[in-house]
């Protein structure tokens, strides 16, 4: 129970690496409320219950600043603190710089980064009150070896690993740690792209599984993130901040 007491905030709780935290959190102790767009994140909390976990959704956009600040503000009313703040929640669309638009370019950077920078301004003075906490953001190996079509998400995600630095940095004073993970391929939806399964295609497994451009041949499943961000969230995390865990089973380590 490494989180045990805790009350964490999750982003993009809905599916796939956000509600895999969100699941692994309660597994460890942890009281959550779960964030997302989608109405399916009342079914992630509404399975946690059935389980004895402790789990509250909310259903908004993160772009939507005051409903952000209701959020935290009833968290924090309720359970009386915030201890841990998992930045998740993001989008991706594909076109090259010849075909995509502005208007992607601002939404990407709004959900995936301007709501990360909100959700932290919000928390911290509370963690600051009890001079703890956990802030955890879900960046991209896109951020550091990157394909093309992806401009605006690759450069959300990088963004992700630049404002985590900073970030830590502020906080280390008042004993709040700030650190980010950068998953590589891991199966969720994002996986599916123009309506097929990246990670089946014949093209990924020639590639990426029998040729071992991955060296661990597969992609990662959700609770592999999970159980990192678990030991980010809890005290044998002590002396790690600002820092960028890179969890892709090898894949940026080969040429």
């Amino acid at each position: 129970m490494k989180l045990e007491g805790r009350v964490a905030i999750v982003t993009g709780a809905a599916q796939g690496i956000g509600a895999a935290i969100a699941r692994e959190f309660v597994r460890e102790g942890a009281t959550i409320a779960a964030i997302d767009l989608k109405q399916e994140v009342n079914q992630v909390c509404h399975d946690i219950r059935e389980q004895g976990g402790q789990a509250k959704s909310y259903v908004f956009d993160i772009t939507d600043p005051d409903e952000y600040r209701r959020c935290i503000d009833e968290v924090a009313s309720e359970k009386g603190r915030i201890d841990i703040l998992v930045n998740n929640a993001a989008i991706a669309f594909y076109a090259d710089i010849l075909h995509d638009t502005l208007e992607q370019w601002r939404k990407t950077q709004a959900v995936n980064l301007e709501a990360i920078y909100w959700g932290c301004k919000l928390v911290v003075p509370h963690m600051l009150r009890q001079r703890w906490g956990r802030i955890i953001s879900i960046s991209s190996t896109q951020a550091l070896a990157t394909e093309g079509e992806l401009g605006a998400y690759a450069a959300a995600k990088g963004g992700i690993i630049s404002f985590t630095r900073s970030l830590a940095v502020d906080l280390a004073p008042h004993g709040v740690l700030a650190n980010a993970i950068a998953p590589g391929c891991i199966h969720t939806p994002l996986s599916i792209v123009k309506g097929v399964d990246e990670t089946q295609t014949e093209f990924f497994q020639e590639w990426y599984v029998r040729n071992q451009k991955i060296p661990l041949a597969r992609p990662g499943e959700p609770e592999e993130i999970a159980r990192v961000a678990v030991f980010l969230a809890s005290d044998d995390c002590s002396y790690i901040t600002g820092q960028t865990l890179v969890v892709d089973g090898g894949l940026t380590i080969t040429s």
